[in-house]
């Protein structure tokens, strides 16, 4: 028998010729690499069928040990999965560190995938885990670069709020005890049903009872590592283990994905090692854009900016002439005030962590954006921002003080709809709504309440923008940050002096736009100071008493963002009609931007690095109705590579503009490939007129091995066809493979019927042989498959196998037996559909 010599089995299945080894634990863990795509069987109970393995105990875990890369993706992908009994299969994925604590986890109610992306390079225990259930699954390790459909259930302890929940749907009476005892901070919301929108919610840590069992219980470490060793002292850590498996329990009791953990974005970032001045301004062609302006008209209109940060220091003379609105959105149990009309920077003068929590990130982004030119000289030295004519709208999210300084704890939700001028959890709508939100910070993970607070906002008419992230220098690929990620917000690179990609900087298809972030490490223009962003900071007096008003230089995507923030808002003062999907055609016609990398988009800068002078020009054309791009549509990625493994990738297709035409057709095809290789692309989420995602698959059982180019074409219905160009490698089965046993059904063909000719297993699995002796003359086929989970079902979901001659387990061919005639049969156990 022949497999893919990529595929390795799981030592505990459920086939009873197969007798299991256990690896439930860690000191127990078998041992792959990322090459390994691992077949699987777990179940949390008993299946109490007398032939299986497992009849009378579970098989909870199953635990492997690989050294992994940051940007690696591990996917489980559940065979047995159903929408329609998703409340009786939930299993669950673990990363844990080499002493057994959770560094990550994908804990969706009942997804078909579920995925973890690695963010440092390290010696890991991967955990499947079932929650409710027994299914097949595989497990795989791709390179990052997948485009493979991804999961958002991805949890990182270390970023994770062990206070916070987000609610996600209304209706659900089984979660109404957890959100009974939320703490909604006097606002009135602690009831399930009460709850308006989507939102966060607070609970207290010590209400949540721990988990007995399983990766989140405090016990799992000592009974898999074979030690004794006390629970993690961490209460911190602890916490969060606890309101895991809380969210676990109530979303299994509602039977929907009710409540998602909520993650600690942090600010993008950083003081380098020196100070320096404004040569980012003459980068982004900003005396030229203010120029045009003024011409045009002396007395443009204020936009108003939105700052959603740590806070500000509101007698900053660089603040204080233009904040028109300041709120705090920082829970009391945090920061001792709740709601209020303030957006004060929480700092202590006697802060045990004064380079992290002293260093006044939300007054730093606000002065890039919007310092106006009058007044502030300190030290002998100003500063002026992006738009000096905006106002500023500042609300607080951060806590500036130790262990959660450098943090976003607040209700962000609440925080983009009030700036956005719609309902929000403080009951109070500002007095004017925001023209363009900026928000500088970020994480992996994702948060569907965020994402459903920018859409709301973006259609009430706000522009928002964000910062992409400061992991491009730490190896591997970057993680996707969020919010930047979210379709409706545009996602910000770093530029150094040079006008390149600063090297701290993140990159990953979802980056739109670059502009200044700077880099301290070098002083490129010989003024005596490093090459980063001037902005507005507080210092602590010669008394150490108080906070002063100062300036200082930092680099980070997270001063990149207020440039593009200003932009936008330049663009509002002379056309305020400006929506998002304006805004983004224009950004893809290369009407905001100067094109610095490869030519159009590209992961490391977007469209470019924004221009003012562009944006100033295209916002008075669009006013003048002198604007007239025709409608289009673009398609992201731009090329998919399978690799050796994944079957699957999922294409966007999006408008640009407002094209009056339709999306008619997508063909998938390959020289040499046909219809049962390369199956037709299936429509995911599609609008009306056929923008949308769709999934383009290859059936890897039906090709021959060999290395492959195919194309994905997709036609509108105005004529223009685009294409996708799509590689992937089928690899040489071989007996080298590592599959489970394998039932054998021998079939004769006799007057058009397939009849039970002979059975039998082969226990060995891949790499054996096997003769089949004593035939009679006549037709037959062979088919053959694994049974991993003991069901007696053959060619099942999960499981490999296929059939002699024909390949396909459901292929019909045929082989004849004269008497005597020896045939050599080639059996290749094949990836079946999942």
């Amino acid at each position: 028998m022949l497999a893919d010599p990529a595929l390795a089995l799981d030592s505990d299945i459920n086939d009873n010729n197969a007798p299991p080894v256990r690896n439930n634990s860690l000191n127990t863990a078998q041992t792959i690499t990322s090459e390994t795509e691992v077949r699987g069987y777990i179940t949390r109970g008993p299946t109490f069928q007398a032939s299986d393995n497992f009849q009378s105990t579970d098989d909870r875990e199953d635990i492997y040990e690989a050294t992994l890369t940051s940007g690696q993706v591990i996917s489980l992908n559940i065979a047995d999965f159903s929408p329609q009994t998703a409340d009786q299969l939930d299993l669950d994925l673990f990363l844990l560190d080499e002493n057994g604590d959770v560094v990550s986890s994908s804990i969706e109610f009942s997804a078909k995938i579920e995925q973890i992306t690695v963010t440092t390079d390290g010696n890991y225990f991967i955990v499947a885990d079932a929650f409710a259930g027994g299914s097949n699954y595989s497990l795989t390790i791709s390179d990052g670069a997948s485009t493979t459909p991804q999961a958002p259930g991805q949890v990182n302890i270390a970023s994770m709020a062990p206070q916070q929940v987000v609610t996600l749907a209304k209706g659900a009476e089984e979660a109404s005890g957890l959100l009974q005892a939320l703490n909604a901070e006097g606002r009135g919301q602690a009831q399930f049903d009460d709850v308006p929108t989507i939102g966060t919610r607070y609970i207290a840590s010590g209400e949540i009872a721990e988990a007995e069992s399983g990766p989140l219980s405090l016990s799992f470490p000592q009974r898999s590592l074979g030690i004794s060793r006390d629970g993690p002292a961490d209460a911190d850590y602890r916490a969060k283990l606890a309101l895991l498996q809380h969210i676990k329990v109530t979303n299994q009791k509602a039977k929907a994905q009710v409540v998602r953990p909520v993650h600690y974005p942090e600010f993008h970032a950083g003081p380098p090692p020196d100070a320096d001045l404004q040569w980012n301004l003459p980068a982004v062609e900003w005396e030229e854009a203010l120029t045009a302006v003024e011409a045009d008209n002396p007395n443009p209109s204020r936009p108003l900016i939105a700052i959603l940060d740590s806070g500000v220091l509101t007698a900053h003379p660089k603040v204080a002439p233009i904040l028109v609105d300041q709120r705090d959105f920082v829970p009391s149990f945090i920061d001792g005030d709740g709601f209020d009309a303030e957006a004060e920077e929480d700092v202590v003068v006697n802060e045990a962590n004064p380079d992290e929590c002293f260093d006044f990130h939300g007054t730093h982004v606000a002065t890039i954006a919007t310092a106006p030119l009058d007044g502030g000289v300190i030290g002998g030295r100003t500063m002026v921002g992006a738009l000096p004519y905006a106002d500023l709208m500042m609300i607080k999210l951060g806590y500036n003080r130790d262990p959660q300084c450098r943090l976003i704890v607040g209700d962000v939700p609440g925080a983009i709809r009030y700036a956005a001028g719609l309902p929000n959890s403080s009951g109070v709508l500002p007095a004017r709504r925001a023209d363009v939100i900026n928000m500088s910070f970020g994480g992996p993970g994702q948060n569907p309440a965020t994402r459903a607070a920018i859409e709301e906002a973006v259609a009430a008419g706000v522009i928002v923008v964000a910062s992409a992230g400061n992991e491009g220098d730490e190896g591997g690929v970057p993680p996707i940050n969020f919010p930047a990620a979210y379709d409706d917000v545009f996602s910000v690179a770093a530029t150094d002096i040079n006008n390149e990609r600063a090297p701290y900087s993140s990159f990953y298809p979802q980056v739109e736009i670059a502009a200044p972030g700077g880099d301290g490490r070098f002083d490129q223009n010989n003024d005596g100071l490093a090459d980063a962003v001037v902005g507005g900071v507080g210092r602590l007096n010669d008394a150490e008493t108080a906070f002063e008003p100062r300036y200082a230089l930092y680099q980070g995507t997270s001063m990149a963002a207020p440039h593009v923030a200003a932009g936008f808002a330049l663009m509002k003062s002379i056309y305020p009609e400006l929506t998002t999907a304006e805004a983004r055609r224009l950004l893809e016609e290369g009407l905001l931007t100067t094109d610095i990398d490869a030519p159009g988009r590209d992961n490391n800068t977007g469209f470019g690095l924004v221009s003012f002078r562009k944006m100033a020009e295209a916002a008075i054309m669009l006013r003048d109705e002198g604007l007239n791009l025709p409608p289009d549509f673009r398609i992201d990625p731009a090329t998919v590579n399978l690799g050796n493994i994944n079957d699957t990738a999922r294409l966007q297709i999006s408008r640009s503009g407002m094209p009056d035409f339709t999306i008619d057709t997508l063909t998938f095809t390959g020289m040499g490939l046909d219809a049962t290789q390369l199956l037709a692309p299936v429509a995911v989420e599609v609008d009306a007129d056929g923008f949308g995602s769709y999934d383009v698959a290859i059936d890897r059982q039906n090709i021959q091995p060999g290395e492959y180019v195919a194309e994905v074409s997709i036609t509108a219905s105005n004529g223009e066809t685009k294409k996708v160009p799509v590689t992937f490698a089928i690899p040489d089965a071989s007996l080298e493979a590592e599959t489970g046993p394998a039932l054998f059904i021998l079939e004769r063909f006799e007057n058009g019927v397939f009849s039970e000719a002979r059975i039998f297993t082969n226990t060995e699995g891949a790499g054996a042989e096997f003769e089949l002796e004593n035939l009679a003359d006549g037709s037959y086929r062979l088919i053959f498959a694994t049974d991993m989970d003991n069901d007696g079902g053959i060619c099942d979901p999960g499981e490999l196998g296929g059939s002699f001659p024909g390949g396909a387990c459901d292929a019909t061919d045929v082989f004849t037996l004269p008497e005597d005639e020896d045939i050599v049969i080639e059996a290749i156990l094949a990836r079946l559909p999942e």
